[in-house]
């Protein structure tokens, strides 16, 4: 419930849904017994004018059940939909705001995965989960109601036959899905995907372009087995429904064959029932898998929306000495050393493809070495609380995200509290004054509505904007001339720095050759 909570869904706005869902079903299972009730009143060849009530009942119910289905999926799929449109917007509000520095999750990757496909599972869990499950609880009570009025026995069997297919099956369905990480395999071949899309030219210049290719193609592979092993729970679920719904109708039978009372509708419409009563529970596998799912998207989703309050670390800089002795990265061969006292400036050059990003990235806490140690204020990263480094080191990769909204929202992405003249200051220092004089100018294909330099400027100009004291800086001179680069890059390793701190360490890595 809590996922709901973060999409802004009530537990009243899943009412209307279930109540169409569950009158859909109801319709069929009214549609059933009737069915029962008048092919054996009609065994006993009664005046038809005595069936024809029953005959437009049956009609009527016929038509009822396909508009309440319409209904159902227009008002769970409008409900969905509008959830999953709350959940991005307080998702990137949230993250905006967050003075913690968890802005960098804005990124391709990972974060952008979270934000992509762990969003999406509300939509799942709203129109596959809940609403299935409510459907379901509501049809069996009525028709275990419906089979108790008949026959107490009947109804305790019928109950029976619930309890396996609505309690047992989802929980082994859940058991076994879980042991093929669907969820995970997938949000892997999401994130191979787009790295090797969105950085093929980079992996090309660097050889590693097949070897990233690979990669991908083994991470689809390993989704679609993951997603085969998912479904194949779902095979025996539907078997057992298919037998308890046999085996009730045989057992109720029997009971109806026993207890008989010489009334023929009452035997039809018991016989009946089992046939239509277990149609509801045909999706709840499914569902208690996509619920699984969701849990483990509502956890990842509270990690990033939890500490939004931000944490102050704007004293001193003396505590803030970064340091990484014979450093090993998750990604390139090439062992690190970096000493940035505080206020120290540094510039890493290296060609396209050497690790310089993931250097980056391990040097901010955010992805862990693969040996040797880093530590700031002499403490290792992995024992400082994530809020604190995060608001103590900031960084700012190449792939930033930049919204469709106005320069002065993007700018406030890094610090929701910086005001207009340093945001002038900044856009000033990086050449986009004159372009961006008028800070309400909204970019309304974000990244679209800027060439690649004009970018890159406004994402530099987001960084100084940043009152992080260490700052970490991808590439941010790229796709820009090389005069103006050379510019930009002696202002950062030397001249006082406008934006939100003058004083402050930064780390640039770039390819631009001395």
């Amino acid at each position: 419930m809590r996922l709901l909570h973060f999409a802004g869904v009530r537990r009243r706005d899943l009412v209307l849904a279930v109540l169409a869902g569950s009158v859909t079903l109801l319709s069929a299972l009214s549609l059933t017994v009737l069915s029962g009730w008048l092919i054996t009143r009609a065994w006993e060849m009664p005046p038809v004018l005595d069936l024809s009530v029953a005959i437009t009942a049956v009609r009527a119910l016929g038509i009822s059940r396909a508009v309440f289905r319409y209904l159902e999926r227009l008002v769970s799929h409008r409900l969905a939909l509008s959830a999953l449109t709350t959940l991005r917007s307080r998702l990137f509000t949230s993250l905006a705001a967050d003075s913690s520095g968890r802005g960098h999750l804005l990124t391709r990757g990972d974060g952008l995965v979270a934000l992509v496909s762990d969003t999406e599972r509300v939509t799942d869990l709203i129109v596959r989960s809940i609403v299935p499950r409510g459907v379901a609880l509501v049809v069996s009570v009525a028709a275990v109601l419906g089979a108790g009025l008949l026959q107490p026995l009947a109804g305790l069997v019928l109950g029976l036959g619930f309890l396996v297919t609505g309690v047992a099956v989802p929980r082994l369905a859940v058991k076994a899905a879980r042991s093929a990480r669907r969820a995970d395999a997938a949000d892997d071949w999401s994130v191979a995907l787009d790295e090797i899309l969105d950085n093929r030219i980079e992996f090309e210049a660097a050889g590693l372009g097949d070897a990233r290719i690979r990669a991908s193609t083994a991470a689809s592979a390993r989704s679609s087995l993951a997603q085969v092993a998912s479904d194949r729970p779902l095979a025996p679920a539907a078997a057992a429904r298919a037998w308890s719904t046999g085996l009730a109708a045989v057992i109720i039978l029997a009971i109806g064959a026993l207890t008989y009372t010489g009334d023929p509708m009452w035997l039809g419409m018991m016989v009946m029932l089992p046939l239509a009563g277990f149609e509801s529970h045909g999706q709840l596998a499914a569902a208690a898998i996509h619920a699984d799912e969701a849990r483990g998207a509502e956890r990842r989703l509270s990690e990033l929306m939890a500490g939004t309050g931000g944490v102050s670390m704007s004293g001193d800089l003396p505590g803030l000495h970064l340091r990484a002795h014979d450093l090993r990265c998750a990604f390139g061969e090439r062992t690190w050393d970096v000493d940035l006292a505080p206020g120290e400036r540094l510039i890493i050059r290296g060609p396209s493809g050497s690790g310089k990003t993931t250097l980056l990235l391990t040097l901010a806490g955010l992805v862990p070495p693969r040996s040797g140690e880093v530590t700031l204020g002499g403490r290792d990263l992995a024992a400082i609380a994530p809020e604190r480094l995060r608001a103590a080191v900031r960084v700012h990769t190449e792939d930033e995200w930049l919204f469709a909204t106005t320069i002065r929202e993007n700018l406030r992405v890094a610090n929701p509290t910086v005001d207009d003249a340093t945001m002038r200051e900044t856009l000033d220092a990086v050449g986009l004054g004159a372009w961006a004089g008028d800070l309400d100018l909204v970019l309304a294909d974000g990244a679209g509505s800027l060439s690649s330099g004009q970018r890159r400027r406004l994402l530099l100009a987001r960084a100084l904007c940043s009152d992080a004291p260490v700052l970490l800086l991808d590439e941010p001179t790229a796709h820009i001339s090389a005069e103006d680069a050379a510019g930009l890059l002696a202002m950062l390793e030397r001249d006082p720095l406008p934006g939100a701190r003058a004083d402050r360490s930064v780390v640039v890595v770039t390819h631009e050759e001395q």
